[in-house]
């Protein structure tokens, strides 16, 4: 019987384990009508209100603010000190709650948007982060307009759109055309025009009969498809969101990031057998010590784990001669396209380059409500 409990998604306690146990973290972000900022994922509380008409104090217990979270050091340190990575996905409201010009839109919606930017700015003033460690995201299409008017942090946007209305089947059933007209590589050259330095990407892109429904390139994280991806990706970031742990060694390898919904301390074997190493880029192995880990029997993993977690060093400990071979091995191994010169100079005991292949927490500790 399992003894760990997945706390709720988008909590303090959720963020603070996730982020302990991987190479970052990835939450929702919503306004409150005080202009806080809350952590909630749903367009819609549980008791049927909308955080974006509510003041933050009088939410539920469940939704805690942004400033709270980076009030916690054994979060912020994680940054600080230790090279970890967040996305801050910022949630645009629903459109019934009269907020961000409901559905008409328009400059409410951009104005709406660009003060969540503003806000997560200000949050992060006193907070000495590397400029690699972190992004902020959304599926909101006005987020770009935000990005060179007062972001300091890099700027992406999540497609295909997913409104913010309606339930986990009409959101999916409606983003089917916007699914199928974009395919991988066109995400990435619309990304990379837009100046982003990752590209947010459903698994459905990469694994199972759902990659081949775009029109353009397929690709994938085995065989020819990967080799493809490879290719045209030449390194460039790709984080895949809820990644599963029966792929997440396979994403690792294919020099993919993987967000996961599935950090208990407690799944030390993968489904493909392989040991669970979850900090792959904040802590990472050499080919020895990755041997070592494999070659384990499944019954020993978790004791193997406990001891290369005490033994391995972390990136924060390495001196700075250990980070660049670190990082020239990684270029070498997963093709990264930028110049070396560029990719080093992001390169410091509490930031790691953009093309890192990390492991990073869906949530927080992984998704336990709504879609």
């Amino acid at each position: 019987m399992s003894s760990w409990k997945k706390p709720r998604e988008n909590t303090i306690e959720s963020l603070v384990h996730g982020i302990k146990f991987s190479d970052g973290v990835e939450f929702d972000l919503r306004l409150s009508d005080d202009e806080q900022l809350v952590l909630y994922h749903n367009s819609i509380t549980e008791d049927n209100r909308f955080p974006e008409c509510e003041l933050a104090e009088d939410l539920p217990d469940y939704i805690q603010t942004f400033d709270e979270l980076l009030s916690k050091k054994e979060f912020t340190r994680e940054f600080t000190e230790e090279g970890k990575f967040a996305c801050i996905e910022l949630k645009a409201p629903h459109p019934n709650s009269g907020k961000a010009g409901g559905w008409i839109r328009g400059m409410k919606r951009l104005e709406h948007m660009q003060k969540m930017v503003d806000l997560v700015n200000e949050s992060l003033d006193g907070i000495e982060i590397g400029s690699t460690s972190a992004v902020i995201y959304s599926f909101e299409k006005k987020i770009l307009q935000t990005k060179r008017k007062s972001s300091d942090l890099k700027i992406s946007r999540l497609m295909p759109y997913v409104r913010q209305w309606g339930n986990e089947f009409s959101q999916r059933t409606l983003a089917i055309p916007s699914y199928v007209m974009n395919s991988l590589p066109r995400l990435m050259e619309k990304n990379k025009k837009n100046g982003s330095p990752m590209l947010p990407c459903a698994l459905e892109y990469l694994d199972g009969y759902t990659r081949f429904l775009n029109i353009g390139t397929s690709v994938g994280i085995d065989g020819k498809y990967l080799q493809k991806l490879n290719r045209l990706r030449g390194g460039y970031p790709v984080y895949v969101y809820r990644g599963k742990p029966e792929l997440e060694r396979k994403l690792w390898e294919a020099g993919l990031t993987g967000m996961s919904d599935d950090f208990s301390p407690e799944l030390v074997t993968l489904p493909s057998g392989h040991a669970r190493w979850s900090r792959p880029a904040t802590q990472p192995l050499t080919n020895d010590d990755l041997e070592k880990l494999d070659s384990t029997p499944k019954e020993h993993h978790a004791e193997k784990i406990d001891e290369m977690k005490k033994e391995i060093t972390p990136w924060s400990e390495f001196s700075d001669v250990e980070r660049i071979a670190f990082t020239k091995d990684w270029i070498k191994r997963w093709g990264w396209k930028r110049k070396e010169e560029d990719i080093l100079e992001e390169v410091s005991e509490n930031s790691l380059p953009w093309e890192s292949v990390r492991i990073v927490g869906h949530r927080g500790s992984g998704k336990t409500h709504g879609w």
